[in-house]
């Protein structure tokens, strides 16, 4: 009788160990499928004017790679900015409104 219960014991405490790790297993997993499911594009009205006027595009691991802004209100984009592992590294701006940009900033 004492071999039937410290056996049922035991195999109760397997149990228990497997589940707990499938658990933690399934986690880890979870939080991972959440870091490369990232957004690759944001879009904001930030004025509530219905026109986007920011647009941030992100890599596969989550880091903002560029930032393109309509600073004039037209619903054209007129800034970007460039990142390199996720810091500014250069930004150009249009600056006459004629689609093509006349400065040009490296950081």
């Amino acid at each position: 009788m004492k071999k039937f219960v410290l056996s049922a014991f035991v195999f109760i405490f397997a149990i228990s160990v497997l589940t707990v790790a499938a658990e933690a297993r399934k986690k880890e997993t979870q939080t991972r499928e959440q870091q490369t499911k990232a957004p690759k594009k944001i879009e904001v009205d930030a004025n509530y004017d219905g026109k986007i006027d920011r647009i941030e595009t992100y890599n596969e691991k989550g880091q903002i790679e560029k930032v393109e802004l309509d600073t004039s209100g037209d619903g054209r984009m007129d800034q970007w900015i460039i990142y390199k592992d996720g810091k500014p590294f250069k930004s150009e701006r249009d600056t006459n409104q004629d689609g093509t940009a006349d400065v040009f900033i490296e950081y």
